[in-house]
């Protein structure tokens, strides 16, 4: 009997330490909770900035090998829209993340983070500073992590308002070789773009 005892509450312990572990597990932000458009801010961006007329170069540096052009508005626009496609603000989407705000003093912004709550999704991170005095984006940054067949690709999305944005991948293979991969767009710096 006395064993029988000893089972039950360690059964009972060990299931009131699960739902401890539970509710300190990070939940997703309430529905009623506004993200930040980002893919709107995108939209605008991709709009804006080669109507500027500003010289946008590309870098690329994949395998050790750097290049650089002049940058067209068609592949600058493909570009940008692979940061539209990490938008997390729709309702199905947003409810596997959580929302966080933190005024940065040292940078004079405000960090809006989301962090996945989920760990199926594909983007696991978005941090957005935006100016304290303005609410302008400063600077955007995404990662992402998903699978093509039997690699491994995570990728950081940086976008800085006034001079550009680079993506950077790195892919792992089976055998656990890595590759990595730069893409950096740069500009000319552009005053007040919103």
């Amino acid at each position: 009997m006395k064993q029988f005892v000893v089972i039950v509450i360690s059964y009972w312990l060990l299931a009131c330490g699960e739902s401890t572990q539970t509710q300190n597990q990070l939940q997703p932000s309430p529905d009623s909770t506004q993200f930040y458009p980002i893919a709107s801010f995108f939209e605008n961006q991709m709009t804006i900035i080669p109507t500027m007329k500003k010289n946008m170069l590309i870098f690329h540096t994949k395998d050790g090998k750097k290049d650089s052009t002049l940058l067209n508005a068609t592949t600058f626009q493909e570009l940008v829209k692979e940061f539209i496609a990490k938008d997390i603000t729709d309702g199905d989407t947003k409810k596997h993340y959580r929302e966080t705000v933190f005024q940065d003093a040292a940078t004079n912004s405000y960090t809006l983070s989301y962090t996945a709550v989920d760990t199926t999704v594909t983007v696991k991170g978005m941090e957005i500073l935006l100016d304290e005095q303005t609410n302008q984006v400063k600077r955007v940054f995404i990662r992402t992590v998903y699978r093509q067949g039997t690699t491994s690709i995570m990728e950081q999305h940086n976008w800085n308002t006034a001079k550009g944005f680079q993506i950077i991948r790195s892919f792992t293979n089976a055998q656990g070789y890595t590759t990595n991969e730069l893409t950096e767009v740069q500009w000319e710096e552009i005053k007040n773009l919103e």
